[in-house]
């Protein structure tokens, strides 16, 4: 009888060893890579099949590449405006390979990211305002851990923060973020439960202005409204921070949260939120755990604004500034 082969268990030293090795900073191009293994197993094997080195252009293989675009999550119109740009390019420049095409959907793909970048240059803080940043994004999105992970690259920069506990219905809401809050290191303003969350932002503005405190990150309820809702609470939250500080000495920034294992329901809620508020950007969560992760190109179409971090983990070191580029590169292979 064959038994099968086991590996020698490793020793303490050994373990720890091993443990310390990979509690060791990434370097982001490796954290972008193990961050799309899931989608670039879905999508970038369909691609790299698709777009073999002796695969010539044909229709079929723009309708393929259409179908894979579609299965990436892109939907069906963005995936066929994407691909009638590739055919007409293609055409222009004489391209007869499914690699040159490739070639041209990866610099396409990562202009599309790019552009709304380059149109708004969002300034998450300002040095010389108190700043606000206002986190929404519907349950289950990953909100409040995306504020401790913003708290914790902010303070480690210098800036002081507090946290309004404007998630005024969700039950154990505070409780979670003054657990956050312990970890990292900031304070939480909070109220009574079902308060008002524009008195719990007045709150927290006017505890900032008297302790000479930088930033305030404010966690939302993350329920999903009717547009009208949204916008007069999400307004009556800007206003109540106005009415504190002023509208000269105040910066405020809007960041949406996305979770990336939802797919179309992403861009659903991304058209929602950019109706109802002028967002600064976009924070695509959970993208290690998803093979969904080429929504974020419909995602951006939709709404306009750009991709400014990615999550990709649950301790509060697990946060990405967006790189198109990497993305991109990871994403295709």
């Amino acid at each position: 009888m064959i038994l099968p082969f086991r590996k020698k268990k490793p020793s303490a030293r050994e373990a720890d060893a091993d443990k310390n090795e990979a509690s060791k900073p990434q370097p982001a191009i490796s954290r972008w890579r193990r961050a799309l293994n899931r989608t670039r197993a879905a999508f970038g094997t369909l691609l790299r099949d698709l777009a073999g080195a002796e695969v010539e252009v044909t229709d079929r293989f723009y309708e393929d590449l259409m179908d894979t675009l579609v299965l990436a999550d892109f939907g069906a119109e963005l995936a066929e405006q994407t691909v009638e740009k590739l055919r007409r390019e293609a055409a222009e420049h004489g391209y007869i390979q499914a690699q040159q095409v490739r070639g041209l959907l990866a610099e396409h793909l990562i202009a599309m990211l790019e552009e709304p970048l380059a149109q708004q240059s969002p300034q998450l803080v300002h040095p010389a305002k108190v700043s606000v940043i206002l986190v929404a994004g519907v349950n289950g999105t990953g909100k409040t851990t995306l504020l401790a992970k913003l708290a914790k690259r902010l303070m480690a920069g210098g800036i002081s923060c507090v946290a309004a506990a404007a998630d005024t219905f969700r039950a154990a809401a505070v409780e979670q973020l003054e657990i956050w809050g312990e970890r990292v290191g900031f304070r939480v303003i909070s109220g009574r439960p079902q308060a008002d969350p524009a008195s719990v932002v007045f709150d927290a503005v006017k505890h900032a202005l008297a302790n000479d405190v930088h930033t305030v990150l404010i966690d939302t309820a993350g329920r999903l409204q009717t547009k009208h809702n949204l916008m007069e609470e999400l307004a009556k939250i800007g206003r109540a921070a106005v009415k504190v500080a002023g509208e000269e000495k105040l910066h405020q920034t809007n960041l949406l949260v996305l979770d990336a294992t939802t797919g179309q329901n992403a861009v659903s809620q991304a058209k929602l939120f950019s109706e109802a508020v002028s967002l600064t950007g976009i924070v695509l969560n959970k993208l290690d755990g998803s093979a969904r992760g080429g929504v974020i190109f419909a995602v951006v179409t939709a709404c306009g604004a750009p991709v400014l971090f990615a999550g990709v983990g649950e301790t509060a070191d697990d946060l990405l500034d967006f790189d198109a580029h990497e993305f991109v590169s990871n994403l295709l292979g």
